[in-house]
């Protein structure tokens, strides 16, 4: 599928189901907890003018949500940013799709992101299936993404994942060079404000985090690093090597923006698992920005 920089505006409509996990919030907690991108006033004020719905029934502020709660918001017609909205399938069998992501794009709707978004995109390409993620890549990141294209092969994975019977591996092009060739990084990782995360004192929620380096390549005062992360804590790699002075290139958030329309520098190269029988090993050809690190590798 060609690149496509910009759709014409769309509404957006969003339907999602309680987790477990949100049984008994009040509907505006859910949000503000579930989708931190905007605060607690302004999915209040979402609320308030009628733009969500709760089981078909126009939602009230403080009403409790009980789980499988089916959540519909209509947030309007918006023209969203542009995405590469381009799709590499590197596997396939009747059970999962693996792709190797572009950037940026998302991988499920999310803030001014809808249309421009995978597992939208997906329903558009395989009209027939229900797209399921089974790991998420940020808007930025390219690389190894997983679908699973029935129910029973996502619970099947799910549980893989959840039991850490997966093996990871990414390639970070960061600014810098490590002092040691072999490292391993492991403090832990909490939320700092809204939903941007951090390590040292005072954090909210924090959770131990381990992440393996290996040093690749060296050119111009920037690096490429083997980078394997044995937890799965939100943006972990980028948080642990911008904590060590080493942030991934072009990463607004823990590093500094170059360019906001090329993807930051951390690429999700290898995937090892198991999906019933089969044993799985998967590796996604990295994007043009990190060729001339590789070709430079010691």
């Amino acid at each position: 599928m060609a690149r496509q920089h910009t759709l014409p505006p769309t509404e957006q409509v969003y339907t999602s189901h309680v987790p477990a996990r949100y049984i008994g919030y009040s509907i505006e907690k859910y949000f503000v907890s579930r989708f931190s991108y905007q605060s607690e006033a302004q999915w209040a004020d979402e609320i308030r003018a009628g733009k969500i719905t709760l089981n078909g029934v126009t939602a009230t502020l403080g009403v409790t949500l009980g789980e499988h709660d089916e959540i519909v918001t209509r947030a309007g017609f918006r023209v969203e940013p542009w995405a590469d909205r381009r799709l590499e399938v590197i596997f396939e069998n009747r059970h999962l799709r693996i792709f190797n992501k572009s950037a940026p794009i998302p991988v499920h709707p999310s803030g001014r992101y809808f249309q421009n978004s995978m597992t939208e995109l997906l329903k558009q390409v395989y009209p027939d299936e229900v797209p399921r993620p089974i790991q998420r890549l940020d808007l930025g990141t390219t690389g190894v993404i997983v679908f699973a294209r029935t129910r029973f092969a996502a619970a099947f994975l799910m549980h893989q994942f959840k039991n850490k019977n997966i093996y990871k591996e990414y390639l970070a092009l960061v600014e810098g060079t490590p002092e040691q060739k072999i490292f391993s990084i492991n403090t832990p990782i909490g939320k700092i404000k809204g939903s941007r995360r951090g390590v040292g004192p005072d954090l909210i929620g924090a959770k131990p985090a381990v992440t393996e380096v290996k040093w690749l390549s060296s050119r111009n005062g920037r690096s490429l690093l083997k980078v394997i992360p044995r937890s799965g804590r939100t943006n972990q790699i980028r948080v642990h090597l911008a904590s060590f002075g080493l942030p991934i290139t072009n990463d607004r958030v823990y590093g500094r923006e170059e360019n906001p329309d090329l993807p930051i520098g951390l690429h999700a190269h290898r995937i090892q698992f198991n999906c019933f029988d089969d044993q799985l090993d998967v590796t996604a050809r990295t994007p043009a920005h990190f060729h001339a690190f590789q070709d430079g590798e010691n």
